[in-house]
C-alpha cells in the first residue's frame, strides 16, 4: 500500500471573499447574514446600508456586489457599468421585490450575474454566492 497521500490544489483550498451588501432594508440584510453564516468560504461582509451606493474606497475589491434594487430602478442598474469597470471580475447580483420577467432580463443583458426575488431563501442564496465565487475564481486563474 502506498504511503502516497492526494495533495490539495490551491483551487480547493478555501480563499477568503469579499461581498458588498448594498441596502438599507434589514430583513434582506438578516438573509445575507444567514446565508454568509453557513457557506463553506471565508466571507467578509461589508455592508453599505444607504440608498446611495458609494464604494469602500480601501480593502479588497468586491468578488460579489449584492444590490437591492429600489426605486428608481434605472439608476440601481446604472451601478452595474461602473461596477463591472472597476472590478471586471466582481459578480453583480440583484435582489428585487419585483418578479418583472423585463426586469430580469435587462439585468442580465447589462451583464448582471443574477437577478432573485428578494423573498430568496438563505440556503438559495447562499448556492449562488458559491457559483459566483466558483465562475470568480476560474475567470483569475485563466488570466
Amino acid at each position: 500500500m502506498s504511503a502516497a497521500q492526494p495533495q490539495p490544489s490551491p483551487n480547493d483550498a478555501p480563499r477568503s471573499a469579499t461581498m458588498w451588501v448594498v441596502t438599507s432594508d434589514a430583513q434582506i440584510r438578516q438573509v445575507v447574514e444567514n446565508a454568509v453564516q453557513d457557506y463553506p468560504l471565508h466571507v467578509s461582509v461589508c455592508v453599505n446600508f444607504s440608498e446611495d451606493f458609494r464604494p469602500p474606497i480601501t480593502g479588497a475589491p468586491p468578488d460579489i456586489v449584492l444590490i437591492n434594487l429600489i426605486a428608481p430602478t434605472e439608476s440601481c442598474f446604472s451601478l452595474l457599468p461602473n461596477i463591472r469597470r472597476q472590478w471586471p471580475n466582481a459578480h453583480v447580483i440583484y435582489l428585487s421585490h419585483s418578479d418583472d420577467i423585463h426586469l430580469w432580463a435587462k439585468a442580465i443583458q447589462l451583464g448582471a450575474y443574477e437577478f432573485l426575488p428578494s423573498s430568496v431563501e438563505p440556503h438559495q442564496l447562499g448556492w449562488v454566492l458559491q457559483g459566483a465565487l466558483w465562475t470568480s475564481r476560474r475567470a483569475v486563474a485563466k488570466a
